[in-house]
């Protein structure tokens, strides 16, 4: 175990040495520190009028528990490469977006979890005059779900694409209408099962109540078609819901919703489900060193285990940061969630129910405006009233992020 460790630290110091001649060779005159007016202009590399923004991550990963079992733990460390470039293009008043990431993931011990991600993106934000706008993406993942994670025991590879559209009418002074569209397709390599193309439709009427804070009504409806209709887990989703949104300064905004979710089933044998919805998001700074956001959210969840035909979960993330110094920070997090099975799962014995709890902290130090260093340290713990899912894992990681 020692040995590893070493092994380790040597390769993330490597990475680390090369990562800092590279971005030294690149911007070897910049010496400005954090807040300086240097510092404040470097906002990418330009060719035109398009804006290139490179990024680099290197994390060396150490965890005590990879598969998440309850026993025969297996611990090993993960070196993870994640590089990125997004491009911007300004016209007029509207914004143009394109960008692709990897996420490389490298196990020193047990290599068959090795495994490549990838996403590539594109949206516009567009403006049309001082009341309509109008935001479009495509957003296409080539990625994987760890076996930890399924409920094969085995990694599950995935394709996700994702189109969407959103318009915004600001129809007076005190209210705007918005509109919704996304079509979502997903393709599991695995579990052909979960494929599924959902079509989902949002309308959304603001009125300002108060000069920073505003009353909205939420209307959404949301289409479901398997690829494979075998358990006939079809279904259409209503939601209605209520919710304040509110940004007294630029210190202080949140917004939060609740209100009643109901599925319907085409297949009148798997019945209805209707249950309670909602959402919360909530930031605020304390001062210029002391910030804090809250969020949480209450759902359904298409099926993930074979046998089932949803889930519900609830689950509420916090964190806290505080700044020491210019370069220096300090971030510490929570987080609770609940799932619940709607049915007995072959192979189980009762409803499943489990309860995750995380708890962890780090410390980032920027060594310059465009390249921090990150040591982050969590323990989770999974408790199901069925005892074979229970785990716990220490997780430690140093990266280090370059982003221009």
């Amino acid at each position: 175990m020692v040995a590893r460790a070493l092994i380790s630290a040597s390769k993330l110091l490597l990475l680390a040495v090369s990562l800092l001649v590279f971005t030294g060779i690149c911007f070897a005159s910049d010496e400005a520190p954090i807040g300086s007016s240097k510092s404040k202009e470097m906002t990418g590399l330009r060719l035109g009028a398009i804006e290139f923004h490179p990024y680099l991550t290197l994390r060396e990963t150490y965890s005590d528990n990879i598969y998440l079992t309850q026993t025969d733990r297996k611990h090993d460390t993960i070196t993870t490469i994640m590089p990125g470039l997004q491009l911007q293009l300004p016209y007029r008043r509207h914004t143009l977006t394109f960008g692709s990431n990897a996420t490389i993931n490298r196990y020193t011990k047990y290599d068959s979890e090795n495994v490549e991600d990838w996403t590539a993106y594109g949206a516009g934000d567009l403006n049309f005059g001082s009341h309509i706008n109008l935001k479009l993406s495509d957003t296409y993942i080539n990625g994987h779900e760890p076996r930890s994670q399924t409920a094969n025991a085995s990694i599950e590879k995935y394709r996700n694409n994702t189109a969407s559209g959103s318009l915004t009418y600001i129809m007076a002074d005190v209210s705007k209408l918005q509109l919704d569209y996304a079509n979502t397709d997903w393709k599991f390599k695995n579990s052909d099962f979960r494929s599924r193309n959902e079509n989902q439709a949002s309308f959304y009427l603001y009125y300002r109540a108060l000069a920073k804070t505003s009353v909205f009504a939420e209307y959404e409806f949301k289409n479901v078609n398997f690829v494979s209709n075998a358990a006939g887990l079809d279904n259409n989703v209503h939601s209605g819901l209520l919710g304040l949104t509110w940004e007294l300064s630029s210190r202080s905004k949140g917004t939060i919703k609740g209100g009643y979710l109901y599925k319907k089933f085409d297949e009148k044998v798997n019945g209805d489900f209707g249950t309670f919805a909602a959402s919360a998001d909530v930031s605020h700074y304390f001062s210029d060193y002391d910030f804090f956001k809250l969020t949480g959210a209450r759902g359904v969840n298409e099926s993930s285990q074979l046998g089932t035909r949803y889930s519900v979960s609830t689950g509420i993330n916090g964190e806290y940061t505080h700044r020491f110094l210019e370069r220096l920070s300090v971030n510490l997090k929570g987080s609770y969630s609940n799932e619940s099975f709607s049915d007995i799962a072959p192979g189980d014995l009762q409803l499943r129910k489990d309860n995750v709890m995380q708890t962890g902290a780090s410390i980032q130090y920027a060594f310059r405006r465009w390249l921090d260093c990150t040591l982050e340290y969590y323990w989770r713990n999974k408790d199901s009233n069925l005892n074979y899912y229970d785990s716990t894992e220490n997780n430690i990681s140093l990266a280090l992020k370059a982003f221009f």
